[in-house]
């Protein structure tokens, strides 16, 4: 019964015609279903549509295991933006540690939304993340040190405040200069910068 379920979840999945809406409660519901689930969840993932594979991403979130981290993992190197950004908030989402290391590399190297999707799941990952963050502050990309800066903010890692100093003190972009004074302010840094 269960598997006649799955199977009918991810028809109305692949129906073109399917709501946002309606599309995001069935992605829910699939995923939910845990391993009877699974091998519907697994073909969507692996669909030329990029459209079914981020619904994919919706579907493992709610799944939540760690084949459904490891397929997420895997859908950070999508061809696709969209579906890249999708599986980076998902992970961070899920506070999924072992994320950590492939999210800092997207960070780095894509330029698009997905590298910023991708600090900010680091920066919900938290404590764990910062240590490669606080490594990207070094960065010769701007883009790079302004993402690491940002995400930083919520982590609080008194590990990055040298670091942010220097930021604050030599970075040529406002708005790494901006986002590592904000980090500092937060941890009450920031006063003792300007009266020291």
């Amino acid at each position: 019964m269960t598997h006649l379920k799955a199977t009918e979840l991810q028809k109305q999945l692949e129906n073109p015609q399917i709501t946002d809406e309606l599309a995001e409660r069935t992605a829910i519901s699939l995923g939910k279903l845990g391993d009877a689930g699974w091998a519907a969840v697994e073909s969507l993932a692996h669909a030329a549509d990029p459209d079914r594979r981020f619904w994919a991403v919706r579907a493992l979130w709610a799944n939540g295991s760690d084949a459904a981290i490891s397929e997420l993992l895997a859908l950070l190197n999508d061809p696709d933006e969209m579906v890249r950004s999708a599986a980076a908030l998902a992970l961070g989402e899920m506070r999924a540690e072992t994320a950590i290391l492939d999210l800092l590399t997207l960070v780095e190297t894509d330029a698009t939304s997905a590298g910023n999707h991708a600090a900010d799941a680091l920066a919900k990952i938290g404590t764990p993340a910062a240590e490669g963050l606080i490594a990207l502050l070094a960065h010769p990309q701007k883009f790079v040190r302004l993402r690491a800066a940002k995400a930083l903010v919520p982590i609080e890692s008194h590990d990055a405040i040298r670091p942010l100093i220097d930021l604050l003190d030599n970075d040529p972009s406002y708005l790494v200069r901006h986002y590592a004074d904000v980090a500092l302010k937060k941890m009450g840094v920031g006063e003792m910068i300007y009266f020291k």
